[in-house]
């Protein structure tokens, strides 16, 4: 059996691919684009997990309109919606994090997707010396068989966002990762190996959910 990941982010089919793996699911994860598909749905709901669900019947909907010869009846769909939530910034970007452009609303549908590096040092530049660094990192998880058969689980990572860009470390990870510390591990979670990340991480935590239900 195929599990379907709704997702172009290679980063992301990385980790899931590891944490399904870490946790007996042996099947084999593809994305859209490993069938030659462009996917790249509008995300217009107002929370994580609705543009999780939202993604993955998208795709459902796509494979079985162009049924590629990966796929078949059956197969299970996973699509997620991940971000990050700064209490001082009243939990912005939250569902923006991808479209952060540094300022509430500025947002703009179509417009170039910031590098992460400039999503980083915006963020920082946004927070300035506040003292208020307490954030979260958000994912939602769907699993979807059908438009009426699904599961969804939304977990966390708490800490707190460095207070200037030379605090900043690491290479692992992507995204917001570097600007990430976690207090009780004295790391920034680009510090982390992928196991340490995958064990504690909010996409490891939703991921296990999901990962247990899959080998129910």
């Amino acid at each position: 059996m195929t599990v379907w990941f709704a997702t172009g982010n290679a980063h992301k089919k990385k980790e899931l691919a590891e944490i399904l793996a870490a946790h007996g699911c042996a099947f084999k994860l593809c994305v859209p684009g490993d069938a030659g598909l462009d996917f790249d749905p509008e995300e217009t709901e107002n929370s994580f997990h609705g543009n999780a669900l939202l993604k993955a019947g998208a795709l459902y909907e796509l494979l079985r309109k162009t049924r590629p010869p990966l796929f078949a009846d059956g197969d299970p769909i996973i699509a997620d919606d991940s971000g990050i939530c700064v209490d001082a910034l009243g939990g912005r970007p939250g569902i923006y994090s991808a479209r952060y452009a540094g300022a509430p609303g500025a947002e703009v549908p179509g417009a170039r997707k910031l590098e992460s590096r400039e999503r980083n040092a915006l963020l920082l530049a946004e927070l300035g010396d506040g003292p208020v660094r307490t954030a979260r990192f958000v994912c939602a998880m769907a699993l979807m068989f059908g438009p009426e058969r699904f599961f969804v689980s939304q977990e966390t990572l708490e800490g707190e966002i460095v207070r200037n860009p030379e605090l900043a470390g690491g290479t692992g990870g992507f995204g917001y990762d570097p600007i990430f510390f976690i207090p009780e591990l004295g790391r920034t979670v680009a510090e982390l190996s992928g196991e340490e990340k995958n064990t504690i991480s909010h996409r490891g935590r939703a991921g296990r959910r999901v990962a247990a239900i899959l080998g129910a």
